[in-house]
């Protein structure tokens, strides 16, 4: 039975289909041909997987929250904070970009409105300055990487779900490791600027500083409210992302007088298209999880795997050799999707607690979001600056090691991730 869904599935992607298209019809060819599985089964584990899960609704309550604040003057307010705090070093906006993407990743939790918010006020503002066009876009772009890891992260409420775990576990689990690599991208940075002689912002009075700050307030309000909200027991993850959708609607029209009323039926139409497509991977790919799990397939790899009695190490080293493969033409949220089932038992198995093999996972499918061909923020970055791909690859690997080396820190020192879930009571 997996022999058949599995050829049925390469064949569809052989030819060109889409990855969650793929997973549906090998499902569906799988059921067909085995009588004990009945084709009618398919559609009721695509929908039943959508309407039963609370967890589920709260992605695309994040995704609109960081949809509306990145269009009402959100963005703008953030970069003006983080030129007062880092503006003033050598290659200051280039430390403004990778602080910023830290600080709105604490709002959207989606790399790609990161690229799309940021991008589009840094990379002309760099270019002006005397930035080359291919390090502001290169930078743009891998700074990214951040948004999914930083909490709220899309990926790690799908991971959480997957996985039956925690989504505030998970959450404070983001925290350290995004930080890390927010200071990791900081290198290249720094010798690069230095190496081509970037120019420097000059230093905010005291008055301009707080006029920064008291601007940015605000929207440093919508993190503060998610992460608060679930730590103190006020919500749940999915009310905390409905109550950070009513603030984004709220706040910034008040504060920033963005964004127009006329812009909101837009902003709600890109919100459900996106949503609408990480639906139809969930749901397909529960299709496709559910045959594959009736055929016993994790079972077998899960025991084949520990059999061996690899070192916990390895196997992480494998991981993460196969989401930086995977990550060169699958989403992030189809790789923790395919992956997650067959993985996690033998995660278990080897002794990987759940909570750090998630952030691993997680952070190793967000390398995919800059990686070619398929890159989402990569061809983002290409829309804003008007480079051709070929132009960005060698800009982008100082900032591609720099990520790779702290996620191999962060798999191989267990405590930097566990360490705040533990101490908050969300992890053992």
């Amino acid at each position: 039975m997996a022999e058949t869904l599995l050829i049925a599935f390469v064949i569809c992607i052989l030819v060109g289909m889409p990855i969650s298209i793929a997973m549906g019809v090998g499902a569906l060819t799988a059921a067909m041909f085995f009588p004990a599985l009945n084709p009618i089964i398919i559609p009721t584990r695509f929908v039943g997987l959508l309407t039963d899960s609370y967890l589920l609704l709260s992605a695309p309550l994040f995704i609109l929250a960081g949809n509306i604040a990145a269009r009402g003057g959100v963005a703008r307010v953030l970069i003006d904070l983080a030129t007062a705090l880092v503006g003033r070093f050598r290659g200051g906006l280039a430390y403004v970009n990778v602080l910023d993407s830290m600080f709105f990743g604490g709002i959207s939790g989606s790399a790609v409105a990161d690229v799309s918010a940021l991008g589009t006020f840094l990379v002309p503002q760099m270019v002006r300055k005397g930035y080359d066009k291919d390090f502001a876009t290169a930078l743009t772009v891998s700074t990214a990487v951040v948004a999914p890891i930083i909490p709220p992260s899309i990926i790690a409420v799908v991971y959480a779900w997957m996985a039956d775990e925690s989504v505030a576990a998970m959450f404070a689990a983001g925290v350290i490791p995004g930080f890390l690599i927010g200071v990791g991208m900081a290198v290249p940075v720094f010798f690069i600027a230095r190496k081509r002689n970037y120019p420097k912002e000059p230093p905010p009075t005291l008055p301009e500083f707080w006029v920064a700050l008291r601007n940015a307030l605000p929207a440093l309000m919508i993190p503060a409210i998610i992460m608060g909200g679930i730590l103190v027991g006020l919500f749940t993850p999915t009310e905390a992302a409905a109550v950070a959708v009513v603030y984004a609607l709220v706040v910034p029209p008040i504060f920033y007088r963005e964004p127009a009323l006329r812009e909101l039926p837009r902003i709600f139409a890109d919100s459900a298209r996106l949503s609408g497509v990480i639906g139809l991977i969930i749901g397909l790919v529960g299709a496709f999880g559910w045959v594959l799990t009736y055929s016993k397939f994790p079972f077998m790899v899960a025991t084949s795997i520990a059999a061996m009695s690899p070192a916990w190490w390895v196997f992480i080293i494998l991981v993460i050799l196969l989401y930086l493969v995977l990550g060169t033409f699958l989403t992030p949220s189809e790789i923790i999707l395919v992956t997650v089932p067959v993985l996690l038992p033998v995660a278990n198995a080897v002794g990987v607690h759940p909570i750090h093999f998630g952030m691993v996972c997680v952070i190793a499918s967000a390398v995919g979001h800059i990686t070619p061909p398929v890159g989402l923020c990569l061809f983002v970055g290409m829309a804003i600056s008007g480079l051709p791909m070929d132009k960005l690859v060698k800009p982008l690997l100082p900032f591609l090691a720099a990520i790779i080396v702290t996620l191999l820190l962060i798999a191989f020192m267990p405590g930097l991730v566990l360490f705040l879930p533990r101490v908050l009571g969300f992890a053992q």
